[in-house]
């Protein structure tokens, strides 16, 4: 068999890009929506809360039978943050 050109050209060649083409479409789309709904702008609450209120979080402490790491560390801490 004879190519006219080298054979690991066409195994880098794309099929086609109508996924590609595709999937670029609904992400314009969504960008448009989360550009409208202003998505990333910050919702910060105009007056500050007051000391008094009251805040509940829950954090599933570890099992007896494992050693404490790092992530029990992380998910601690992400309530803390909160409160």
């Amino acid at each position: 068999m004879k190519y006219s050109r080298p054979l690991y050209i066409y195994a880098n060649e794309r099929k086609g890009t109508f996924k590609v083409e595709y999937l670029q479409k609904i992400e314009k789309e969504v960008q448009a929506k989360w550009k409208a709904s202003k998505a990333y702008e910050e919702d910060a609450p105009k007056k500050a809360k007051s000391k008094d209120e009251k805040f509940l979080a829950t954090f599933p402490f570890p099992y007896m039978n494992g050693r404490l790491h790092l992530g029990h560390t992380f998910s601690l801490s992400k309530c803390e943050v909160i409160v």
